[in-house]
């Protein structure tokens, strides 16, 4: 997998750099891929002008493939697509000092890390001004290397970059055209806007990188979710995409899980242990340790311990499910209880229905799977076989145990099972036979 599309968040690592450049560029970003890469091209689709690098020679001859037609004279945005963690914030910061400047070709961002290793060092002359980047395989070993680091993430006056850009070098370490190096070559000011959070400038080059950026994300989210009024009781044990829309007043327990585009309401009551992945709930959900995935649930649904509610299901308001029930693709209406180790697949359930512990609506005959309807008011007794296509009518009652594989008028009362029957004296007869 190509290293910017390794999830982060939830979402590829480049569209974090993505979302931070239109956010303050208000405009669709020019990417430059690696045409050897044709999934980053096709993440792209509609989100980005793609420009292609026909071989891979370093960050300067990826910015010297944009064309001519897409070269603008005014500012011009860098950001590195393995640099996800620079907030809009601080990107508006530095293009906002770039705009309030006179004669300045470049303005960049820069950390002071408290681990340097791997990034460019800041050469700074006496009067405190930008002169060059050392790249830290670069580094001369007699050189006492500034602790002030690049972060890969400029603002260029388009008429003095693109000119600068063709009198880089490849005379290095890697043999590649470094953009660190257009520094030199600017004619103009070159100064550095520093960034006091260091996780910005964190870049992603492998696995351990990736974990890093993760944690920092999820940090994030949570705090911004906390400063709303959330309560998140263990912070280190919960994980949260940054799409994730909480209301206030809801609580949070430990080891619970919220991915995709999950939106909750207010009031809620989350785990601990739940996974929500693209839940869309009202207010007051109380979900305890269960995976819940593609669904709508209304408001003040109750959710017990170690149920799957799967996608395309939709919940009313105030519907109940004990523990270990399962259901999918079914529409479940208002007030309606669903029992322990209950199974309801493909089916249509009316309001105030009572479908009581270990109930399985069949939904496969082996070539085709069919729906079952349960109007509203019904009663459903326990351990009870549902065999679809099956209706069953407003206010019926369901034996417990029964077979039913046929449709109930309303108001009846179904019994498909047969009648019980005593066998004196056959244990011991089954006894004697081993024997």
């Amino acid at each position: 997998m190509p290293k910017v599309l390794h999830p982060l968040g939830g979402r590829p690592i480049i569209q974090h750099v993505i979302d931070a450049a239109t956010a303050v560029t208000e405009d669709k970003p020019v990417v430059v891929v690696n045409p050897s890469q044709p999934q980053v091209r096709a993440s792209l689709d509609g989100v980005a002008t793609i420009v292609e690098q026909r071989q891979p020679l370093g960050s300067g001859d990826a910015l010297r493939s944009v064309p001519e037609s897409l070269q603008d004279d005014g500012p011009v945005v860098v950001l590195s697509g393995d640099v996800p963690l620079i907030r809009p914030a601080t990107l508006l910061r530095l293009v906002t000092s770039h705009a309030a400047a006179q004669d300045r070709a470049c303005t960049l961002l820069s950390v002071i890390p408290p681990d340097p290793a791997g990034l460019g060092r800041i050469v700074r002359d006496d009067q405190g001004r930008v002169v060059r980047i050392v790249e830290a395989g670069d580094l001369p070993d007699d050189m006492v290397a500034p602790m002030e680091c690049n972060v890969g993430v400029y603002v260029f006056e388009g008429a003095a970059l693109w000119p600068a850009l063709d009198n880089l070098s490849s005379n290095n370490a890697q043999g590649e055209y470094y953009l660190t190096d257009v520094i030199e070559q600017l004619d103009g000011r070159v100064e550095a806007v520093l960034t006091l959070d260091a996780s910005e400038a964190l870049g992603i080059n492998d696995r351990r990188q990736l974990a890093a950026a993760e944690d920092v994300v999820r940090r994030r989210t949570l705090d911004t979710l906390m400063l709303a009024g959330v309560t998140v009781e263990d912070p280190v044990t919960t994980f949260v995409d940054p799409g994730v829309v909480v209301g206030a007043d809801s609580v949070i327990h430990p080891m619970t899980t919220l991915r995709g585009a999950t939106t909750i309401g207010s009031g809620c009551d989350i785990g601990p242990l739940a996974t929500l992945r693209d839940v869309r709930a009202g207010d007051r959900l109380t979900a305890g340790a269960s995976w819940l995935e593609d669904c709508v649930l209304g408001d003040e649904v109750k959710i017990g311990a170690y149920c799957r509610v799967r996608p395309d299901t939709v919940l009313g308001t105030s519907v109940e499910l004990g523990t270990h029930a399962e259901i999918k693709n079914s529409t479940i209406g208002a007030r309606t209880r669903i029992s322990h180790f209950s199974c309801v697949l493909d089916s249509d359930v009316g309001a105030d229905v009572n479908i009581g512990a270990g109930t399985v609506t069949c939904n496969f005959d082996g070539d085709a799977k069919h729906r079952t309807v349960i109007g509203d008011h019904v009663f459903i007794g326990t351990n009870t076989t549902l065999v679809a296509p099956l209706r069953i009518g407003e206010g019926a009652y369901v034996g417990a145990g029964s077979f039913i594989d046929t449709d109930v008028p309303p108001g009846a009362l179904a019994v498909g099972r047969s009648r019980q029957r005593n066998i004196e004296g056959w244990a011991a007869r089954r006894r004697m036979v081993k024997a």
